[in-house]
């Protein structure tokens, strides 16, 4: 077993259930910059990845009745055909591109993927905090659909912004509903998206199944560890180190012709 990837699930893990941050701003970096794992494979593994950990995630909101449907539906009707669009995008980007050209533009597709998700990061302790505790009968249907689109082709794309970038664009728009039920659609939304763009990219080729198994075994302690560490550390300085940590790492991925191709 290698074990090094197994480190990283534990790492991602603990950052999930510590912080909130979905599994593919940290993973696809991860494997990337530190383990040499190329960019379309480690954006197909994760997509494998981030389904395991949020089915897991999705039961335990499901039994606490924390996943709003009015929102659920609205997301998914721009969700699936974003994903859909960006599977597209990335079948097309792997016929006409040779492999140093695709993987300069993934890594510049995930660097800035990666700068956005910091941002709603820092954003998001204060629109949680104004976050109400209505139901709403009158949802938005359009904004909450084109959340969803961009949401799905961006993690289709990418891998990133399931977790890290959902929550936060739906706080803006539909403050009144209970933070824990956003939480919970949010995660049953993630799965909703990650299906077809893991289907996309199996077809693809860029699926590890070895790989994303090995950080699976990693993320299920990792998660213990972060649940433990969200009682004990202040959760706001960690959210802010990591979005900076973020934007640090997606620095480290512009510069491409300064890397070494894997």
């Amino acid at each position: 077993m290698n074990w090094e990837y197994v480190l990283v699930g534990f790492i991602v893990g603990m950052c999930i259930a510590y912080s909130g941050v979905g599994a593919g701003a940290l993973t696809t970096p991860l494997l990337v910059l530190f383990l040499g794992i190329g960019t379309d494979v480690a954006i197909g593994s994760d997509l494998l990845f981030a389904l395991g950990t949020k089915l897991v995630a999705m039961i335990a909101h499901v039994q606490r009745r924390n996943v709003q449907p009015s929102v659920l539906w609205r997301l998914s009707l721009g969700g699936l055909p974003g994903a859909i669009v960006g599977v597209t995008i990335s079948a097309h980007l792997h016929r006409v591109l040779d492999i140093h050209q695709l993987e300069h533009t993934l890594r510049i597709a995930v660097a800035a993927a990666l700068l956005l998700s910091a941002a709603v990061i820092f954003f998001n302790r204060r629109l949680a905090a104004d976050a109400a505790n209505g139901t709403p009968n009158n949802l938005p249907t359009l904004p909450i659909a084109a959340i969803g689109f961009f949401v799905g082709l961006t993690v289709s794309i990418t891998s990133i912004g399931a977790g890290s970038l959902t929550l936060p664009l739906l706080l803006l728009v539909v403050p009144s509903i209970a933070l824990r039920r956003l939480v919970g659609t949010d995660v049953a939304f993630a799965i909703v998206v990650l299906i077809p763009s893991l289907i996309g990219h199996f077809t693809i080729g860029d699926v590890n199944i070895k790989l994303a198994g090995m950080l699976l075994v990693g993320s299920v302690p990792g998660v213990f560890v972060g649940s433990h560490l969200v009682t004990r550390l202040p959760e706001q300085w960690f959210r802010g180190a990591l979005a900076t940590v973020l934007v640090v790492v997606a620095f480290f991925l512009l510069p491409i012709h300064l890397l070494p191709h894997s």
